[in-house]
């Protein structure tokens, strides 16, 4: 019989156990300092949640030594909204504040702020004062972000303020607080304060700039690469990627030196650190689904042109599909039970002149234990087997792998020197790009269940990572499972008339000089929250912080897409303008990016030309990305395609009032009310010298007070200046807003 002690005693080991395999629980169990009431009061005293956010939710979280209170209000229905909110459970601090409030969906080019950068740092600032009031002596302001003020009617504007923390004089930018105000009525609609509670270590014995500085040129933290641009447009037939010569920022330390040790930093297989404000050619991924696009031409059933027939006749020349998966058999054992599931055969992305065959088995009944699948690429033209992929075993990645490093890259050498014997002679085994997903570093005398390798081709003797060789070995099972070849056919530039060594490095700190910072680091079987390390990384607050490469040639740094960062869209703060009639008006378009023909200088007094009137009028209605650097010729096309450009003027023409009047109304899609007849007047004493059918555009540009003319008279003739032009392009904005 069990006796109520013997009860007592079991369960008490229960929780015992419970506790010390499940540590979480227990944390969970604690009552954290700050009550949730007292969280939901803290943002309720400092953000207005609207009342119709009525759907209230709360979790509580423990991480990384850290306990916070997530709150969230939401709007029932449609078209929703919400509002959300992390509290410190053990300061009480607002950590985390968001909010999103659907728009109305409208014409683009509709947006102007109501309120300038000034007034809106000040409600930032004020905000900043009263929520990290004990972290103001840690922070320093960071210069507004680099990026255009857009106009479009897809929302918003909204300006963006950041602060950087500073420990003991050096900056932490993996740290401080982001603030982001709307500019058409004040409001805050995000807040983050990112802090960390460390030790930082001193920086007494720290090496000196000019030490870093010769560590960073000796250790070949640059390398000479050619760069692929990325596809941006389909290919014309014959046409071929360009390839760049740059420098880049490859090394595995990601220039970052230890400033006590003087040597460039071990991140360890898989290490990462916070960037903060340091930039990187990785935040290209945003810019990139930004601007990138697809130009697809409609299918049409007419009868078949020149370009047709040679695709036809050049299909014809390629491999069967039998011949395809018998290329796959010379090389790879097909696993018993797998069918063929699917053939494709289709261009390469790369290179449309090449053809591949992508083969795919499956199992009809797939069993435990056994491979269910398999995939494998051949070159339709040759032959050639350029990728296969295999399930690994079923033991996970756990297990102790027989073969050790140095085992497995004899496995896949002796397999790259039998299926890609020249290719072969032209890599290199890449030691710092070992995913970061490899697993982590196993106890002595154990080696990884799965090894992965990456060996990237080099073209007159200079790496290109644009092309190489990925094999990712089983080493429990001993074999290949994975095998991928990326190579095309691509023109490569000489190394001629670049840059040395020595000058890129010279230029790359000198817009990225070498500064004494905190950074935490991440590496496997390291401590979750991360280790704060000082060092020395390449910084910058220009928008060339943003870009690990340069080219080789001019030393100009270049974006995701090669071109010269210098050139992109960016705002303009215009030193030409003080005491002009529309400076108000100039300043809001140079945020947006727009008129900067001249840089820095807007020349107010110049007559505006027909292609950078309508150039303007383009970017304030869809954004400035792609317009900057659009041929004039195509923007004549385009705005004549847009119905805004009906006469027949030349790129340089003058623009007069009378024009003026036409372009901004069709802007507004209003030429179709312009154009009737009899229904107009205006209070222009020389009105009869309107040309026929202008009274319409003159009257609705006077009536929304798009053209305020010379009083009395309207003087159809005279030549519009570029301050006139950019004060008009205004009006028309909030005449529709």
């Amino acid at each position: 019989m069990v006796t109520i002690w013997q009860r007592l005693l079991a369960w008490g080991l229960v929780v015992l156990l419970l506790v010390s395999f499940f540590p979480a629980i227990a944390v969970a169990r604690d009552t954290p300092a700050v009550s949730l009431e007292e969280a939901i009061r803290t943002v309720k005293d400092n953000f207005n949640i609207p009342k119709e956010y009525n759907i209230f939710t709360s979790s509580y979280n423990s991480y990384d030594n850290r306990q916070t209170w997530s709150l969230h209000w939401n709007a029932p229905g449609e078209p929703g909204g919400s509002f959300n909110a992390d509290v410190d459970a053990r300061t009480g601090e607002i950590l985390n504040m968001n909010t999103w409030k659907p728009e109305k969906r409208s014409e683009p080019g509709l947006r102007l702020p109501a309120i300038s950068a000034a007034e809106a740092r000040q409600v930032a600032v004020e905000l900043l004062n009263r929520l990290a009031a004990r972290h103001i002596q840690e922070l320093q302001p960071l210069p507004d972000e680099n990026s255009p003020l857009s106009l479009t009617g897809y929302g918003p504007v909204t300006y963006t303020f950041r602060w950087q923390r500073v420990v003991n004089g050096i900056p932490f930018p993996a740290n401080g607080v982001t603030i982001t105000v709307r500019g058409d009525n004040g409001q805050v609609t995000n807040y983050n304060l990112n802090w960390t509670k460390a030790d930082f270590p001193a920086a007494t014995n720290a090496i000196s700039p000019e030490k870093a500085r010769q560590v960073f040129a000796s250790t070949g933290m640059l390398e000479l690469q050619y760069y692929l641009q990325p596809p941006v447009r389909p290919l014309a037939a014959g046409e071929k990627r360009p390839v760049l010569l740059v420098y880049r920022l490859s090394h595995p330390s990601r220039g970052l030196i230890d400033a006590l040790s003087g040597k460039p930093l071990d991140l360890g297989n898989g290490g990462w650190f916070d960037k903060g404000g340091a930039g990187g050619m990785g935040d290209a991924s945003l810019e990139m689904a930004r601007k990138a696009a697809a130009l697809l031409d409609g299918i049409q059933s007419k009868p078949l042109s020149p370009e047709e027939m040679k695709e036809i006749e050049k299909t014809a020349k390629l491999i069967s599909q039998e011949e395809a998966i018998a290329a796959v058999k010379k090389w790879v054992d097909i696993p018993a039970g797998l069918t063929l599931h699917s053939a494709n055969l289709y261009a390469d992305w790369q290179d449309p002149e090449i053809r591949s065959w992508n083969l795919s088995w499956s199992s009809d009944k797939p069993e435990p234990g056994k491979p269910g699948y398999m995939s494998a690429r051949v070159n339709a033209s040759n032959g050639e087997l350029l990728g296969f992929d295999l399930p690994s075993a079923p033991s996970g990645n756990d297990r102790d792998g027989k073969l050790d490093r140095k085992a497995a890259q004899r496995l896949v050498e002796d397999f790259l020197q039998k299926v890609q014997p020249q290719r072969f002679k032209e890599v290199q085994l890449d030691y710092s790009s070992r995913p970061v997903w490899e697993p982590v570093i196993m106890e002595d005398g154990k080696n990884p269940a799965v090894q992965y390798f990456y060996y990237r081709r080099l073209v007159n003797g200079i790496p290109f990572p644009g092309n190489g060789i990925n094999v990712t070995v089983d080493a429990v099972a001993g074999r290949i499972t994975n095998y991928n070849l990326n190579w095309g056919n691509f023109d490569f530039p000489a190394a001629a008339k670049i840059i040395d060594r020595q000058q890129a490095v010279e230029t790359f700190l000198k817009n990225r000089p070498l500064t004494l910072s905190y950074t935490r680091i991440y590496s496997p079987g390291g401590p979750s929250q991360g280790e704060i390390r000082l060092v020395y990384q390449p910084l910058g607050d220009s928008s060339s912080a943003a870009s690990d490469m340069m080219d080789a040639r001019t030393g100009q740094f270049l974006d995701w897409e090669g071109k010269p960062i210098a050139q992109q869209p960016r705002p303009y703060r215009f030193n030409d303008i003080a005491g002009n009639f529309a400076e108000k008006e100039i300043n809001l378009l140079g945020q947006a990016g727009l008129f900067g023909e001249y840089g820095d200088a807007f020349r107010p007094d110049e007559n505006i030309t027909v292609v950078s009137m309508l150039r303007a009028m383009f970017m304030a209605r869809n954004g400035v990305w792609g317009y900057k650097d659009m041929k004039d010729e195509e923007i004549l096309k385009r705005a004549r395609d847009e119905k805004w450009l009906q006469e027949d003027l030349q790129a340089g023409a003058t623009v007069s009032r009378e024009l003026l009047a036409k372009f901004l109304i069709r802007f507004l899609n209003l030429e179709r009310a312009a154009r009737v007849e009899g229904i107009y007047k205006v209070p222009y004493s020389d009105a009869a010298s309107l040309r026929p059918g202008s009274l319409g555009y003159v009257a609705l540009a006077w009536g929304l007070g798009i053209l305020k003319a010379n009083g009395s008279t309207f003087e159809p003739e005279h030549t519009v200046t570029r301050a006139e032009a950019a004060a008009a392009l205004v009006r028309s904005l909030q005449a529709n807003q």
